[in-house]
Formats: structure tokens, sequence, C-alpha cells
């Protein structure tokens, strides 16, 4: 009997310790999200999961994404690129720690120098940490590297850890 109560209070104690992970994918245009575009801009907010949303802006050449809690103000701050081709991937994925985004990954196009000083296109798979104060970008795979999809969801797997990268 005693044995019996030890090992259900094991369980029970050790149950809290671990969180529940789990990603979810969510669309990066479409019907579900909202137009905030103007003249020159593109902007539209899609939602997330657990009352999050992302943000994102197409000027033609300069492209950003901003991820926050729908009850916070818009974003001031936001990751910025040189957006170039399709500059957006389809889908945003989330990476959730009991229900709520503690991470997501992001499909982006973006403009670069090669080593002779010449344009080039870039495809990478960028990691951002998402917390109650905000979000920030932790990294970047350049998707032509074998495994980039895989690298990329054990960075966000491991986000608690991720300290920001600074805005290239």
């Amino acid at each position: 009997m005693r044995f019996a109560a030890i090992a259900v209070a094991s369980l029970l104690f050790t149950g809290t310790c671990f969180a529940e992970e789990e990603s979810v994918y969510t669309a990066t245009h479409g019907p579900n999200c909202r137009e905030r575009s103007r003249e020159y801009v593109g902007a539209w907010i899609c939602p997330g999961p657990s009352g999050y949303v992302a943000e994102f802006h197409d000027e033609g050449n300069l492209a950003a994404v901003a991820i926050r809690s729908a009850r916070q103000k818009p974003a001031s701050a936001a990751y910025r690129w040189r957006g170039r081709g399709k500059v957006f991937g389809d889908m945003l994925e989330w990476r959730l720690v009991d229900g709520f985004p503690s991470a997501a990954v992001l499909r982006i196009w973006r403009g670069d120098l090669n080593e002779q000083g010449e344009e080039r296109e870039v495809q990478e798979l960028v990691v951002f940490k998402i917390t109650s104060s905000g979000f920030c970008r932790v990294g970047s795979i350049d998707t032509r590297r074998p495994g980039a999809n895989e690298a990329a969801q054990q960075r966000a797997m491991k986000i608690s850890g991720e300290q920001c990268a600074d805005q290239e």
C-alpha cells in the first residue's frame, strides 16, 4: 500500500515537470488574414494559436514580420529584411509549450550579395523566440543545407535557452 502511494505521488510530481509541446501551422496569406495594405505597401495580419497573430509587411524591396499577442498593440519592432522573389513561405510553424507559442519558424526569401558583390536570392528558415513581452530572431538556417527543416525545428524545440540575435 505504501509503495502504491509513493508510486502515485511520484507520477503526479513528474507529470507536472514535463511541458506538453506541439507544432501548429498557420497560413501566411489567405482568407483568414486581415488585409491592412495601403498604396505601395502590402500589409496583413494572420491569426495564430492561443490569441497570437503574425503581422506581415511587403514594400517591394523591404519585408518585415512581427509576432505578438492580439491583445498587445501593433508591433513597432519587427524583423526586417530585403525581400526577394516569393518573400514569405506559405506557412508559419508555431511551436507551442502548454498551449502557448514559445517559438516560430518562417521560410523567407531575401536579397544578399555574393563574394563578387552581385545580388543573389537566398532562401532561409528564420527561427523566432516568442515571450509574453515580444519576439526576436534567434537564428536563420540556409535551406540549401541538408536537413534544414529538421535543424530549424530542433532549434525551435530548444528555444528556452536561446539568446536573441542582432538584427542583420
